[in-house]
């Protein structure tokens, strides 16, 4: 049950991290359409529309993680499954990405072959018509 709630506090956390990613380039870019001057707070990366951006981030993420129990359930409900998951061992992974590999470079040399028979074909009747 500890592990459980240790992955919910990562993906929130990594929610965090990637909405006020989102939000501070989204606001940056609505800062600039509008000319608005994007005034520096802490040294030049952390703006103005950065600290707005990590606020309501972080409104948001504890309201979803904390105050919203539907979306915290979910988020644990998803975990609880994912440790259902038969994962597949290392050993398995090479041998699906060795197949996978070699089936994509088979198709391209078959269709490959076929594309240059057909464009041959192709170019040979406008020559004799």
């Amino acid at each position: 049950m500890h592990l459980k709630g240790t992955w919910v506090t990562i993906f929130f956390s990594g929610a965090f991290l990637l909405l006020s990613l989102v939000l501070s380039l989204a606001l940056g870019d609505l800062f600039s359409l509008v000319a608005w001057h994007d005034k520096a707070i802490l040294g030049d990366r952390f703006t103005l529309t950065t600290l707005i951006a990590v606020v309501l981030s972080a409104l948001t993420c504890v309201y979803a993680g904390i105050l919203n129990k539907k979306s915290k359930t979910f988020v644990e409900e998803s975990v609880s499954e994912l440790n259902k998951v038969a994962w597949p061992t290392w050993a398995e992974t090479r041998g699906n990405t060795v197949t996978v590999v070699v089936t994509c470079i088979v198709a391209a040399l078959i269709l490959g072959v076929f594309d240059s028979v057909f464009s041959w074909i192709t170019n040979s009747t406008l020559l004799l018509g």
